[in-house]
């Protein structure tokens, strides 16, 4: 597999409309791959390097999809990001629904700032929610905390199998 980066990935990638996943399906498949952010510093402004898990959905890039879907704008980090261990342990158990809402669903974000992480610059989320035998993403989102997430409705959803789904997470995490 040639290296991933957010700048080859976002720029050499094109995704067309598709139509909703038919839930009767089978299951996807989720896996990752290192997302890389290269520093620089160019004329005073500084980028910092980070390093990061891009979800794959049967092999495609997940962040480039949305990034496709939302214009363009590709400048984002997966919520599992190393050395930031605090925030990898919230992120994980979000993904796994371990934090008790009182619900077996919530909103979770995952392409997020790469600068602060803050929601406040913008952040892709996914709906997550666990039934009998399945763990769906729906309602894949861009949301700032200011306004009502834009909802994209040309993907997902995905079920996937719960313990190919925890081992797939799991190992996101351990970037």
């Amino acid at each position: 597999m040639m290296p991933h980066t957010a700048k080859s990935c976002l720029l050499q990638v094109k995704f067309f409309k598709t139509p909703k996943r038919d839930l009767s399906m089978s299951f996807a498949t989720l896996s990752h791959v290192n997302l890389h952010r290269p520093g620089s510093s160019v004329n005073g402004a500084t980028t910092v390097q980070r390093d990061s898990a891009d979800f794959l959905v049967d092999g495609t890039s997940l962040l480039a999809r949305l990034v496709t879907m939302n214009g363009g704008h590709g400048d984002f980090m997966g919520c599992f990001v190393r050395g930031f261990a605090e925030a990898k342990a919230q992120a994980l158990n979000e993904l796994l629904l371990k934090v008790d809402t009182g619900s077996q669903q919530r909103r979770v974000g995952i392409y997020i700032c790469p600068e602060c992480g803050d929601i406040g610059c913008g952040r892709f989320s996914v709906m997550v929610e666990r039934r009998a035998g399945e763990v769906i993403w729906s309602d894949f989102a861009y949301e700032n905390g200011y306004e009502d997430p834009w909802i994209f409705e040309e993907i997902g959803p995905f079920r996937f199998e719960p313990s190919q789904y925890e081992k797939a997470i799991r190992h996101s995490s351990e970037i």
